[in-house]
């Protein structure tokens, strides 16, 4: 399976809105053409922040509506019954007048969105979310964690319980310290859950203080186990401007081989103490 990990440039926007709507549906509408899952980072669509006027509350707003008024419509029209799943990266939504920081996700002919549950300081305006949604795709089950989600072992435990395959992790870090902890988080997560996970990164400069500055690599994790080829384990080159588009192969059939029981130590099959330290 053909994955796509787009790290997203603020620092290369077009000059007009139409020219920024134009780019995203062309760049979607080229990769599906080959890939089948597609991953864009954590608030790359607050870079529509360059083309609505007022404070940063009303860009919210504004953001929020035409990304689910006018962009998500038009996306659709270009996923309709294709097997592709598509993670839009994060940015406002709007529901019942709280702003939520959401992954707007295509699975199986629909959208299913994903706010994040742990929010940073910075995150003020936006309210967190309460659960994680997750759901299925060609035979794995997957999830979306949000960046600064990932560094949270409760969140992991659920996930250990929901036998999770696949995780896609949308973030955005102003410097190294910051994607390393979510890079190195990343990749305790495959171990720890048997899982593949993908990390897709925010880079670039903005005039939003939101998002001002951006820098960070892609991470491609896979378990550490016999079944598995570690040399596909992969990173991007390291970006704090460039826009980075990079395939990875994940292979579905080895994340169903490695979980069957045999003789090696596999930490997902270790569900007798959950009850303990969970309490």
């Amino acid at each position: 399976m053909k994955v796509s990990v787009v790290s997203y440039s603020l620092t290369q926007q077009p000059q007009t809105l139409v020219e920024w709507e134009s780019r995203l549906v062309t760049e979607i509408k080229e990769l599906i053409t080959e890939s089948e899952i597609i991953l864009y980072p954590e608030l790359f669509l607050m870079g529509l922040s360059d083309y609505f006027s007022g404070d940063l509350e009303k860009q919210y707003v504004d953001i929020a509506n035409y990304t689910y008024q006018t962009l998500l419509p038009k996306i659709t029209d270009l996923l309709k019954k294709k097997n592709i799943l598509l993670c839009l990266g994060s940015g406002p939504r709007l529901q019942d007048d709280k702003l939520y920081n959401t992954s707007a996700l295509w699975v199986k002919d629909t959208w299913v969105f994903q706010d994040k549950i742990h929010l940073t300081p910075w995150e003020t305006s936006f309210e967190a979310g309460r659960e994680v949604k997750l759901f299925d795709f060609k035979g794995m089950r997957a999830a979306c964690v949000i960046c600064f989600d990932m560094e949270q072992p409760g969140l992991a435990l659920y996930l250990k319980k929901a036998g999770v395959d696949l995780i896609l992790c949308p973030s955005a870090t102003t410097n190294k310290n910051g994607n390393q902890r979510v890079n190195r988080c990343a990749s305790s997560r495959a171990v720890e859950l048997g899982c593949a996970v993908f990390v897709s990164p925010l880079v670039g400069q903005s005039k939003c203080d939101l998002v001002d500055h951006n820098e960070g690599r892609q991470g491609f994790f896979l378990p550490a186990q016999e079944a598995v080829i570690v040399d596909q384990e992969q990173f991007s080159e390291y970006s704090n401007t460039k826009y980075v588009i990079q395939d990875y192969h994940l292979d579905t059939g080895m994340l169903k081989e490695l979980k069957k029981k045999d003789s090696e130590t596999k930490p997902y099959f270790k569900d007798d103490l959950i009850s303990i330290f969970s309490n």
